[in-house]
């Protein structure tokens, strides 16, 4: 019976009143489609941390602690600040950065008081079970120094050389690795580059920007750094589980950066390669 009364109402209207009726039906549809579209989109949004909003919130301890970078604090900070730029630039997301203190960095991460944080945590098997890593931005891992004329050097020859460390450093970690190697210990840094210029040992194990800092400055001409960093030791971005996409899309622009030469560009102005 109500089926027949819809069809006789509905079999009634004619002309423009006909025109409203189905206009109506087709709105309220329109509608209630878009409604489920926004609701679907905010839930895919979720697991994306700021990529919804557009800009990422980025915590950042501008001290970087544990890393002591001593006077080459502000280069970092200012290679950080162009790096972030860049990526912006490529990505067309924006940073919002975020200041915080070392031991409430990761506080505030859980805490969702941002979306991402930069820093040196070591990616170990036990991060990696709450966080994502992206790759290093920028390499801190220890590498070798010697005197300019001296081509390459190989530590896993059987009789490895003559390397020498600052006393304390965990840099003596690395060298264990290679029996060959004989270890000499020094109190200060000049004291150990001195001993490399002088013959004393055959090369310096030192953090790379220390290293970089040092080679390129007072000892230009006289020494050189060779071979890549013995460590994956870096600073990189790390960020929930939840935040992959993010960590991908970072890892893309850096990618980008590094192929086309704007990374290196970044790190000579600021003095860090």
């Amino acid at each position: 019976m109500q089926k027949k009364i819809f069809f006789l109402s509905f079999g009634g209207l004619r002309g423009w009143k006909k025109v409203i009726f189905f206009k109506m039906i087709y709105m309220n549809i329109f509608r209630g489609i878009l409604f489920l579209g926004l609701l679907i989109l905010q839930a895919c949004s979720c697991g994306n941390g700021g990529l919804s909003r557009g800009t990422l919130r980025i915590g950042i301890d501008p001290n970087w602690y544990p890393v002591d970078f001593g006077t080459q604090t502000s280069y970092v900070n200012g290679f950080t600040e162009d790096l972030l730029l860049e990526i912006a630039l490529y990505s067309g997301i924006e940073f919002e950065r975020m200041p915080a203190n070392w031991d409430n960095l990761l506080d505030g991460l859980r805490e969702k008081k941002y979306d991402a944080v930069l820093t040196s945590l070591p990616p170990y098997e036990y991060n990696r079970a709450k966080y994502d890593f992206s790759g290093n931005f920028l390499d801190l891992g220890p590498v070798l120094i010697v005197p300019a004329d001296v081509q390459e050097m190989d530590l896993d020859n059987p009789k490895g050389g003559l390397v020498g460390i600052i006393s304390g450093a965990s840099t003596v970690f690395e060298l264990e690795k290679h029996p060959g190697v004989i270890i000499r210990n020094f109190d200060s840094i000049p004291d150990l580059l001195n001993a490399v210029v002088a013959g004393a040992v055959d090369a310096a194990l030192l953090d790379r920007i220390p290293a970089v800092n040092y080679v390129g400055d007072l000892y230009a001409g006289k020494l050189k750094i060779v071979g890549s960093p013995l460590t994956e030791a870096g600073l990189h971005l790390v960020a929930p589980k939840r935040n992959a996409r993010l960590v991908g899309l970072f890892n893309s622009s850096l990618d980008r950066l590094k192929k086309n030469k704007t990374l290196d560009t970044l790190l000579k102005k600021w003095q860090l390669e």
